[in-house]
């Protein structure tokens, strides 16, 4: 019975580490470049155009639809919006691509600055992505995406501790090699909580 047990969790174990590893690498590539930016340039391409729109509209909302649906590529979520005595400010975002949109409401001109990132800058910003709900479904199937990954890490963690407490002549090795993870993870808590040493 206990051999069967352990294919049976052995299976399951490598078939979530399978499903989970592309995603738990993407965030280790992008934790390394959070925590060491300067290997890495991330610096944006810079782009400026202008666009004629609607005069007259004060619907910070209307304008984004007009210029995502005049400025090819224009997608994301609406974010930074602020009202002027002549116009609207905002942001058209996706991770790795930003639109800065500045309009006029009496002439309905509008100019746009589009800073576009690499890949490293893309992971980066997939990294901070949040949220169950967006406004942009990709980002909201991200978000879901994301928690049932982070559920299967936690049952790839608990067939990995019940695999090794199957095996009896493991489980001595084993519980050292725990503890003194669990022991070095709370240490680090405790000294990230406190500021350092």
């Amino acid at each position: 019975m206990s051999a069967r047990v352990y294919s049976t969790l052995r299976t399951l174990h490598l078939v979530l580490a399978s499903v989970v590893l592309p995603f738990v690498l993407m965030y280790a590539l992008s934790a390394v470049q959070m925590s060491h930016d300067t290997w890495f340039d991330i610096r944006p391409a810079v782009t400026e155009r202008s666009l004629a729109l609607t005069p007259g509209v004060d619907d910070a909302r209307a304008v984004a639809r007009e210029v995502m649906d005049r400025l090819p590529g224009a997608r994301g979520e609406l974010q930074s919006i602020q009202a002027a005595p002549d116009g609207t400010t905002f942001r058209i975002v996706l991770p790795g691509i930003a639109h800065e949109v500045h309009y006029t409401r009496a002439t309905g001109a509008a100019s746009v600055k589009t800073r576009t990132a690499g890949m490293m800058a893309l992971l980066n910003r997939l990294h901070h992505a949040a949220g169950l709900t967006r406004q942009v479904p990709s980002l909201t199937l991200w978000g879901w995406a994301v928690a049932a990954v982070s559920l299967l890490l936690i049952l790839v963690g608990a067939t990995g501790v019940w695999m090794w407490f199957l095996r009896r002549t493991e489980r001595r090795l084993g519980a050292v090699l725990l503890g003194i993870n669990l022991a070095f993870a709370l240490t680090l808590i405790v000294l990230i909580r406190r500021g350092g040493p």
